[in-house]
């Protein structure tokens, strides 16, 4: 069954995120979104500090210029 999400006129693309916590043998849902766009980002830092990530993003321009200007003001990442 998919989560409710907002509406999207017939047609347009819609994805649907599902994000794990992968702990030992446990597997945790934090996210489990439909949307009309996205950007999503993996990494991981190596013991010589190097970043190796991954990162793709779908959906409307103006949509996804919205969500890096949230992902960039997250007071989380800012503390």
């Amino acid at each position: 069954m998919m989560p409710k999400s907002s509406t999207a006129a017939p047609g347009e693309p819609r994805y649907r995120i599902v994000c794990y916590e992968l702990d030992g043998e446990h597997e945790t849902v934090i996210l489990d979104s439909t949307a009309r766009g996205f950007i999503a980002a993996t990494g991981t830092i190596d013991h010589t500090g190097t970043m190796h990530g991954r990162a793709t993003q779908a959906g409307p321009l103006h949509l996804r210029r919205r969500l890096a200007a949230l992902i960039a003001d997250d007071e989380q990442l800012a503390g």
